[in-house]
């Protein structure tokens, strides 16, 4: 592969777009072989969608997190540990999840013939055995961004990919700044992609795939309970008729007497700018908590919002090799929606195997020619 030069642009070898748990984990490994990174990210603080995320009770994960005990968990576990330089206890429980039906709980088992469109992405969360771990998403990040050593943009937003023939030549920034890099890592949503490289950059069918594909918006909310509402480990599964179905757990009670449990619900990625949506999605969490446990809001300290746009779905089977675009060479896509596992599991995966495809050496050291390969959609 040629080196890509650009006589007015900052050069590196490898520039990640996103500065969550996916791409501070490239940050790092890439920064080890040699290679002069730059990590760009959208927001002040790094960390992305697995940020601290503060209560009144402490800090807490950004939104509602589930490690199945399977032996893929473990293994992404066992990456991580080398990467962060730190052992993960874990802890296995047996919670088989639960609902809400008829005033009474009952073990959840699945939906029956009821159509629920979010019922795959339900199933990642509603598992029968589950890990609960010495440190999470929050304190992964927070030891990655303050060991990372590279170079560093906050508040600095990829705004056009630049291509000539097969390769990303100049990454603009924030609609100004000029980057060059030999490869791209994004880390970010893959869905903001068609806009970034623009028209005529990829076939038709792709665009489609990344701008109409089902991916859904969650919508969290975090309680800070006043008191102990239930000492339940489970994953709970509530829906109400015609609803999508509200997910949460309940972390365990505090010594002060404050409990937590977060709780998500999905809605259509393209809807997630209508305020009346979002609110009643909020309200739906609200009452399918209150009808399970008709005291949970008694006392109530803090409630905590976020919105997740794009945040899960699947491009499983849709682009061979995964994680590739055709037409760009240089471009990487690192997203746990490119797994068959869901969620933060699926993102440790996802970037582990991409970053065992960009290999061990900076590219314009690599006495390797990747040249013209083919990647496909799938049909």
């Amino acid at each position: 592969m040629a080196q890509i030069k650009s006589p007015k642009a900052q050069e590196f070898d490898t520039l990640i777009v996103g500065g969550g748990l996916s791409g501070l984990l490239s940050a790092h490994v890439l920064e080890a072989t040699g290679r002069n990174v730059l990590l760009i990210e959208s927001m002040e603080t790094l960390g992305g969608s697995s940020r601290i995320g503060q209560t009144k009770a402490g800090p807490v994960d950004h939104g509602l997190k589930i490690f199945p005990a399977t032996p893929e968990t473990h293994a992404a576990l066992d990456w991580l540990e080398t990467v962060i330089d730190e052992k993960i206890e874990r802890t296995e429980i047996d919670a088989a999840p639960v609902t809400y039906d008829d005033g009474k709980f009952k073990p959840y088992v699945g939906f029956g013939s009821a159509t629920v469109e979010t019922a795959s992405e339900v199933e990642a969360y509603a598992v029968e055995k589950r890990l609960l771990l010495s440190s999470t998403p929050k304190d992964w990040v927070q030891k990655l961004a303050q060991t990372y050593t590279g170079a560093l943009m906050t508040q600095s937003y990829a705004t056009k990919f630049i291509v000539d023939d097969t390769f990303i030549i100049e990454t603009l920034l924030n609609g100004t700044k000029r980057i060059c890099a030999q490869e791209v890592v994004f880390a970010a949503p893959p869905q903001q992609l068609p806009e970034l490289l623009g028209d005529g950059t990829l076939p038709a069918r792709v665009r489609q795939k990344l701008n109409k594909g089902d991916f859904w918006t969650s919508v969290n909310l975090d309680i800070v309970h006043g008191h102990t509402v239930t000492d339940s480990q489970a994953v709970h599964v509530l829906k109400g008729a015609n609803e999508e179905p509200t997910i949460g757990v309940f972390h365990a009670p505090q010594a002060d007497g404050l409990q937590v449990s977060q709780w998500l619900t999905l809605i259509p990625r393209d809807q997630v700018d209508e305020e009346e949506l979002v609110a009643g999605a909020l309200k739906q969490i609200k009452r399918q908590v209150k009808r399970a446990y008709e005291s949970a809001f008694d006392g109530l300290v803090q409630e905590r919002i976020l919105v997740v746009p794009g945040s899960h779905g699947s491009l499983v089977g849709q682009f061979d090799p995964a994680g590739r675009l055709p037409k760009i060479d240089n471009l990487w896509i690192v997203s746990a929606l490119f797994s068959s596992h869901r969620n933060t599991v699926g993102a440790i995966l996802e970037t582990q195997r991409i970053l065992g495809e960009l290999g061990p050496a900076p590219i314009h050291e690599a006495e390797r020619q990747l040249g013209p390969h083919t990647v496909t959609a799938e049909a």
